[in-house]
């Protein structure tokens, strides 16, 4: 017997045409698009409920037949951003299907300037109506719903901790200006550490064909050094990545759909600052999949756990939204290891509860700080390690002769032979 699975989804990835983009992607925006406009209507539980499902199989459906790398191996990341997409899509889906109360949009002062605070204690905000939104608002609202991952301007955000804005009250035109200025040195220093981590063995795990990060051939002392190494350049690499497209679409939404700067504060707090695991997780890493972490891991497992069961189930679903996307790389996901990185978090958080209530004292301070990364570094060196074996590390995210790096080197020497200085002198520059 044919299954229902077999019917709707391709044996192979297609690639992305006009056509493949109606078949798969389309249905499954379209039921999402329709869950955000319904979530605000009061009197649609039903509804969402029974729409739940075929938006699950749409999203599955998208999720595993498209292929945006055109068959090309360095762009095989591209499916697991879509993977990494189609997951968040369900996510909301399903936080969305169940939720109590009808969700309102809230009227953000076109100065705001966002604190350290939690949304909902500031004064400025002000929620847009106490009535059912009328159908052509939630329409309309919906666009900026089904974008707006943390919620800002929202007030499901309730308990979202911003971080501080150092740009204050400038002029959009100024604040665009800045945003480009920031997304410039993002894509460079990207470029950089991404290039630095190949560099290691461009043969191996530097290539799309993936390799481990643990050279056996070295002593111990060394082969953990060095994985260590390539641990934390990739670290890096995934922060800058991530301010990379945010920069991308806070100049796209404020420039081309007129929203205003208050609604893109920054997207992490200073986390090298952390000085717990609790404050890195809890609000200094981004917190871009937090309603989605909540909705369908941490509140149904708390209601049978307590806090050590939300705490798991929040850490279970990145676990898996981050495993489907690595298995989309198609060489392999390794869920032992990606599962077992956001366990050993969720562990470390649940040690730092013990310790406060068995000496009254949080983990704080600077042995809270090295405390907090040797835990993080050392279970991600098994992480990267999966992320390299997939190819994921090898990946090549622009042209080589159009890498930023490149066309920095590119420019910089043609400045110092504008400026005198000979070329000869630059190389033996560069070398070093």
């Amino acid at each position: 017997m044919v299954s229902l699975t077999k019917l709707v989804v391709p044996q192979e990835r297609v690639s992305l045409s006009v056509s493949t983009f109606s078949t798969f992607f389309l249905p499954a925006f379209a039921s999402y698009f329709a869950m955000g406009v319904l979530v605000q209507r009061k009197r649609t539980a039903i509804i969402r409920v029974a729409l739940l499902p075929v938006t699950l199989l749409c999203a599955y459906r998208a999720g595993s037949s498209l292929d945006l790398s055109l068959g090309i191996p360095n762009y095989r990341f591209l499916n697991q951003g879509l993977v990494l997409a189609i997951f968040t899509l369900s996510m909301r889906s399903a936080a969305w299907a169940f939720a109590k109360k009808p969700y309102k949009r809230i009227a953000l002062q076109l100065k705001k300037e966002f604190n350290d605070d939690t949304m909902s204690s500031s004064p400025s905000n002000q929620l847009t109506s106490v009535d059912d939104t009328p159908l052509f608002t939630a329409i309309w609202n919906a666009w900026d719903l089904s974008v707006n991952l943390r919620g800002i301007g929202w007030d499901w955000a309730e308990g979202l901790r911003i971080p501080k804005s150092s740009l204050g009250t400038k002029s959009k035109l100024e604040f665009l200006l800045i945003t480009f200025v920031k997304l410039l040195f993002y894509a460079l220093a990207f470029d950089a550490t991404s290039g630095a981590a190949r560099d290691f063995s461009p043969e191996t795990f530097g290539s799309t064909k993936g390799g481990t990060i643990f050279d056996a051939s070295l002593p111990p002392f060394s082969r953990y050094t060095r994985s260590t190494i390539i641990t934390i350049l990739s670290g890096w690499t995934a922060y800058f990545v991530i301010e990379l497209v945010y920069q991308i679409h806070t100049i796209e939404f404020v420039l081309l759909f007129r929203q205003t700067p208050s609604q893109w504060p920054p997207l992490f707090d200073t986390p090298w600052l952390s000085t717990s695991l609790t404050s890195f997780w809890g609000h200094k890493w981004h917190q871009l999949f937090r309603e989605g972490f909540i909705s369908v891991g941490a509140r149904p497992l708390s209601y049978l756990l307590g806090r050590t069961g939300g705490v798991m189930g929040a850490f279970l679903v990145s676990g898996a939204l981050h495993y489907l996307g690595l298995k989309a790389m198609e060489q392999g996901g390794y869920p032992v290891v990606v599962f077992g990185f956001f366990i050993m978090q969720a562990i470390g958080l649940i040690l730092e509860g013990m310790w406060k209530r068995h000496t009254g004292l949080r983990v704080d301070a600077f042995s809270g700080l090295l405390w907090t990364w040797l835990w993080i570094i050392f279970w991600a060196n098994f992480m990267v390690d999966a992320w390299a074996r997939v190819g994921l590390v090898g990946s090549k995210f622009f042209p080589d002769d159009y890498r930023p790096t490149v066309l920095l080197v590119y420019f910089l020497k043609h400045g110092f032979k504008l400026f005198g200085f000979s070329e000869r002198l630059f190389d033996v520059a560069q070398r070093c």
